[in-house]
């Protein structure tokens, strides 16, 4: 069901756009792809053995001021400290490290895990270390002590997040419920799941509700004082297939999801309602023709893999990107994109930088890209990596970068952009 309201905008909100910087959906075709002038720079790894996997050559050029490779597997995700001197990852050896950003020094290791470590991270004032592993082993460090205070075994884990003001830790489990734990005590609530595994979640900017997104496609607002579902984004309204990624706007109203399906969708947390199918790239390509079956062939089996707000009330936008390479970029508000890049390969990541609306962009060819989201332009590369990135971490003051990776580091860059 295709719903042609446009997202309410608060007053303060509300401001002339120019149109000389708007591409209407049905110009889309008329795009031309960003020409980026390093992209030679970068061939090297492209997919050299078509059917044999990719095969990557070592970088020429190494933009990161610190590697650590202290995991023996790919390195599936990472964080950093509020004062950006720490990093943590987790890896496929079950392995968790403590480090820092400056000298790769390990600080203290995470033992304990029994499968893959897929999540961890920092609480809001860097006290403790919260790691979690596939077999949903969860455990919570004292940073001061580099001792374990707290674990717990939920079952097979599929997504976990802090509270960002307080000692709480979210998750999802496979099996669809969600707990929610107080640290360091683990007084624990249960919210029973329904059927369907959670695949995804995020805290909303008041810090009293939660947005998660279902293998069914469903998305749900939960109530986190109650521990209830307060709302509901059906199948037949919404998404059809698995929910991969979530945002939500910062004036708490508007939800921003993509799934398998191909379709990205905008939401009201207040409602449960769907606003706007903004795309649909298996079923037409955009919401004037979302329900239009006609989808390109290179778009069949597309989906956006990673969506995210740029955190101003200012302004409305958003980015998105594909496991097909497409990067969109939204004005939100009047439903059009703004620009759309094209590139070689898929995006894992997508992060803005608060205050310039520069958009980091995670790729699959191990490259990390910095677009100007006012003009579309590529501003920089930053190369060092010689596989697939898997996450992003950006510090708190935007001076600092992380980022994972299949070829088994982590890296830190210096963002000398402004």
């Amino acid at each position: 069901m295709h719903q042609k309201n446009t997202p309410p905008l608060s007053p303060e909100m509300e401001q002339e756009i120019d149109e000389n910087e708007v591409i209407y959906l049905e110009d889309l075709e008329e795009i031309n792809d960003v020409e980026d002038a390093d992209m030679e720079e970068i061939e090297d790894m492209e997919e050299n053995e078509e059917g044999q996997g990719i095969s990557k050559e070592v970088p020429e050029r190494n933009d990161s001021i610190c590697i650590f490779s202290g995991h023996t597997g790919p390195v599936f995700c990472g964080a950093l400290s509020k004062d950006e001197n720490l990093a943590a990852t987790g890896a496929e050896d079950d392995k968790a490290f403590v480090w820092n950003t400056v000298s790769g020094e390990i600080m203290f290791e995470c033992t304990g895990h029994t499968d893959s470590v897929t999540f961890a991270d920092f609480n809001y004032d860097d006290s403790y270390l919260a790691t979690g592993d596939m077999n949903g082993v969860v455990q919570i460090w004292k940073i001061n002590d580099k001792q374990c205070v707290w674990n717990f075994d939920m079952g097979d884990m599929s997504w976990m997040q802090w509270h960002f003001a307080a000692n709480v830790l979210l998750a999802g489990s496979v099996q669809g419920e969600i707990y929610m734990w107080k640290i360091p005590d683990g007084d624990c609530r249960i919210l029973p799941g329904s059927g369907s595994g959670v695949e995804t979640g995020v805290l909303l900017p008041d810090g009293k509700r939660l947005a998660v997104g279902y293998e069914d496609g469903s998305i749900r607002i939960v109530d986190l004082k109650s521990n209830s579902i307060l709302f509901t984004v059906s199948q037949n309204l919404g998404h059809t297939q698995k929910v991969i990624a979530l945002d939500c706007y910062v004036d708490n109203n508007l939800i921003l999801s993509a799934g398998m399906d191909g379709k990205t969708i905008i939401s009201s947390s207040q409602t449960g309602k769907v606003i706007t199918v903004l795309q649909d790239l298996q079923g037409g390509g955009n919401s004037n023709d979302a329900n239009d079956e006609s989808a390109p062939e290179e778009n069949q089996g597309n989906w956006a893999e990673a969506v995210a707000f740029y955190k101003d009330p200012e302004h409305q936008i958003a980015a998105t990107g594909t496991i097909n390479g497409e990067i969109f970029i939204w004005d939100i508000s009047k439903k059009m994109i703004r620009h759309k890049i094209e590139q070689k390969c898929g995006i894992s990541k997508l992060l803005w930088k608060e205050g310039n609306a520069l958009l980091f962009a995670a790729s699959l060819d191990g490259v990390l890209r910095v677009f100007d989201g006012k003009s579309g332009e590529c501003v920089r590369l930053f190369i060092s990596h010689s596989a697939d990135i898997f996450d992003l971490c950006l510090s708190r003051n935007g001076k600092k970068i992380l980022t994972t990776s299949e070829d088994k580091t982590a890296r830190i860059f210096e963002i000398d952009i402004h």
